[in-house]
């Protein structure tokens, strides 16, 4: 058994086999050639390049579907577009009569005019000429969603008129084609079905469900409808139970997941009895019971093929457990006797960090040099070269930073740290009087993320010198790595093959209906930037402005390049959008502020959703929890403050600024604001008095908390985009207005909220440590 006992003797077993524990006096290594090859070439014999991006259209009309505006103005007066605004506020009659007239018209929408009549006659409760309307729909065999949409919408006028079994066969036909909602296909059929007395197929579509998406909406309804249907199942095995409760602990829905093991406890044998009791007691651990995960891994910790992953359980329960020193000990015996086992470099990793919260740096970099030289692929090897190299330049081995960074750079081509990895190494390498190489690693951070924090960083750097050189201001072309020496970019995407529908349908003012067609294309072709920046259009119409943005960088990440600014400022609209820019432009000036700053922070802390509520009690465009909002209130003049004033644009932006600008005038720098903003005033007081006289760009990556480092430079990178976008004389802050209705056109459309699509809310923060 491995006991607590025997974790108490490790070092002495540990220095039998010459097993290095952590020490202190850690040394560095000079030239170090430990890192394992990469491919053909080790990664310290590569040399990073510029990211070759896709080939960008010439015109606006190629990055996405989205008619001009001249079009959408017209298409919202069409009879199709009254029909669809008329469903959506519940007045069927005239829904009805306007579909009717679209559907006479030879326009290329007619068909779903077709199917707006037919929803009309449904909602009239006159199932029989809804049932024929949809027959003549099938019948002109439309593509794309409109053909699951047909099909679905004669099924529930079959259901209208009683005829179930007829239903279920329309449903039936549909479980073997590819649909955007299977499991929503699948729970009508069962609904049919068993309506029509047919048990057996009705029991058949709730299994499937129940086993295929038991992460989907419809798997609880399912699960209800079989406990009435038992005599209908017939179990021959439980390797559908086994993956359904896989599936749950891989959604990390651990609840669920534990119950559906233990269910199954006394059904396994063999190695899915191992499976089942190891995700048993770490389902334990991730619901915070760890004296119960602990015992419960006590068995498989010696013999059992998993033990790897059981003693990483073990030792990780020990850890919160209190048992600080056997988490060590056992965390190193782990990794001497799985040396490549993935758990090794789970418990390195962890490691480490439990290192960095003892503040002990010197022991951190330890870890962290360890997993990334023995995992230089691994999950974490991202991290541990950041955490690694970093200690490395904090402590003057500037060749051993670029040496990390520079094969990190290289090996991950496409990491959120290359940035960071790449501008050190650059100054790493001038630390060192290598300039000519620090000025062509500087010259890739411009050319990859010029329109990111670190890419402003190295123009402010490199026109800096140039400056100083030839006493001449510097242009982006002379900075950047030349054209000619970039790889040639990929062409473009395709349109889906309903791109015209997709586009008519947006002319016509039918989002959801497109946003249908779109979901469909992505269902049958996959994801492409065409795909990816139309629906981000949709999603920034309707309000949803954060899943609008990571759409759209996803579709288009060239906007962080070198020529990123010259997106269309439509794209770049979305990317960074912007409202209330009256009520933040007048307060931001009012308290000294830049406007700009103040802009990214809310785009930051709520993306202009004046509803956002944090899991930390912050409310608003500003996330102000509400002691401080009833502080805050007494100092504009509020009186009788309640916490649903946060949600007031105005009232809140006069809060947020006027606290904002409390911590620039208390700490002399807006990235000291932004780091207390996220972090709280105290953390920002220690890290000071922690890193007297560090440069702003050492500090800001010397911020022991991941996510506020992330945060700040997020903020000050996009507060510039803000500006170059938005500044008097350029697209102008007026250009962005569809944010001001959004929230009510959606209101407006019954139809959005019956999808299974919800606006997206903001994220939770990680710490809830916030005291503004």
């Amino acid at each position: 058994m491995f006991s607590a006992l025997r974790a108490r003797s490790i070092f002495i077993v540990c220095c039998a086999i010459g097993l290095q524990l952590p020490v202190a006096g850690f040394q560095l290594p000079v030239g170090s050639s430990q890192l394992p090859v990469a491919g053909s070439q080790s990664a310290a014999d590569q040399q990073p390049v510029p990211t070759a991006h896709a080939a960008l259209p010439q015109d606006v009309d190629d990055y996405w579907l989205v008619p001009s505006a001249r079009e959408r103005k017209a298409g919202a007066t069409t009879a199709l577009a009254v029909a669809q605004t008329a469903y959506a506020g519940g007045n069927y009659a005239a829904a009805l009569a306007s579909a009717q007239h679209a559907a006479t018209g030879q326009s290329a929408l007619g068909d779903y005019a077709l199917y707006y009549q037919g929803l009309g006659e449904l909602r009239l409760a006159r199932p029989a000429d809804a049932e024929k309307s949809f027959d003549t729909l099938i019948e002109h065999k439309p593509g794309g969603y409109l053909a699951v949409a047909a099909v679905l919408g004669k099924g529930e006028a079959a259901e209208s008129r009683g005829d179930h079994a007829a239903a279920a066969a329309l449903y039936e036909t549909l479980t073997s084609v590819k649909t955007i909602a299977p499991e929503d296909v699948l729970a009508r059929l069962g609904r049919a079905a068993l309506a029509a007395g047919d048990k057996s197929r009705a029991a058949q579509a709730y299994l499937r469900i129940y086993y295929e998406f038991p992460l989907s909406e419809a798997a609880g309804g399912a699960a209800t409808a079989l406990s009435g249907l038992q005599d209908q199942i017939v179990r021959t095995s439980y390797k559908a139970d086994l993956s359904r409760a896989l599936l749950l602990f891989g959604a990390k829905r651990y609840q669920e997941a534990r119950t559906a093991f233990q269910d199954l406890q006394k059904q396994v044998s063999g190695d899915d009895r191992e499976v089942a009791e190891l995700r048993i007691a770490e389902c334990e651990y991730f619901l915070k019971r760890y004296a119960a995960a602990r015992d419960g891994l006590q068995p498989y910790l010696e013999n059992a093929s998993r033990r790897a992953e059981a003693r990483f359980f073990y030792l990780s329960a020990m850890r919160e457990l209190g048992a600080s020193d056997q988490f060590g000990l056992l965390t190193r015996q782990l990794v001497a006797d799985f040396p490549d086992s993935s758990w090794a470099e789970e418990a390195l990793n962890n490691l480490g960090t439990h290192y960095i919260l003892a503040n002990e740096d010197e022991l951190a970099a330890q870890a962290f040099r360890e997993a990334y030289e023995k995992f230089p692929n691994g999950q974490h090897a991202e991290r541990a070269a950041w955490k690694y190299g970093w200690y490395a330049y904090k402590t003057g081995h500037y060749d051993e930073t670029e040496r990390i960074f520079s094969a990190a750079a290289t090996s991950f081509p496409r990491s959120d740290y290359r940035p960071s990895w790449l501008y050190w190494s650059a100054r790493a390498r001038a630390r060192t009087g290598d300039r000519a190489m620090a000025d062509a690693r500087m010259r890739l951070v411009f050319t990859d993320y010029m329109n990111s924090y670190y890419g402003r960083l190295a123009r402010r750097q490199l026109a800096g010198q140039q400056a100083a050189r030839l006493g001449t201001n510097a242009s982006d072309d002379t900075l950047a790595v030349p054209a000619a020496a970039r790889a040639p970019g990929r062409p473009a995407s395709e349109p889906p093959p309903n791109a015209v529908l997709i586009r008519q349908l947006l002319a016509a003012g039918l989002l959801e209906d497109a946003l249908n067609e779109l979901r469909y294309a992505q269902r049958i072709s996959g994801s492409s930037p065409i795909i990816d920046a139309t629906t981000a259009w949709v999603y920034h119409e309707r309000g949803e402005f954060r899943r609008a943005v990571v759409l759209m960088r996803r579709a288009y990440p060239q906007h962080l390049a070198v020529g990123g600014e010259g997106l269309p400022a439509e794209i770049l609209q979305i990317i960074f959008p912007l409202t209330y820019w009256s009520a933040i432009q007048r307060n931001a000036r009012l308290r000294g502020l830049d406007p700009y700053v103040v802009t990214a922070l809310i785009a930051q802390e709520s993306t202009f959703d004046p509803e956002a509520h944090s899991s930390a009690n912050a409310w608003g465009l500003m996330q102000i929890v509400p002691a401080t909002g009833r502080r805050l209130a007494r100092s504009i003049g509020i009186r009788r403050f309640n916490t649903t004033m946060l949600t007031n644009p105005d009232i809140n932006i006069r809060m947020g600024t006027l606290f904002f600008s409390g911590l620039v005038k208390q700490f002399g720098g807006a990235y000291y604001a932004l780091a207390s903003y996220n972090a709280g005033e105290s953390r920002v007081v220690r890290w000071k008095m922690e890193r007297p006289g560090l440069d702003e760009d050492e500090f800001i990556d010397d911020i022991p908390f991941p996510e506020t480092q992330n945060y700040v430079k997020r903020i000050l990178g996009t507060a510039e985009d803000y500006r170059r976008l938005y500044r008097e004389g350029a697209s102008g802050p007026g250009a962005v207005k569809a944010s001001a209705t959004a929230k009510a056109a959606v209101a407006s459309n019954p139809a959005a909220t019956k999808k299974k699509v919800t606006p997206a809310k903001k994220a939770a923060p990680k710490t809830k440590k916030r005291r503004r």
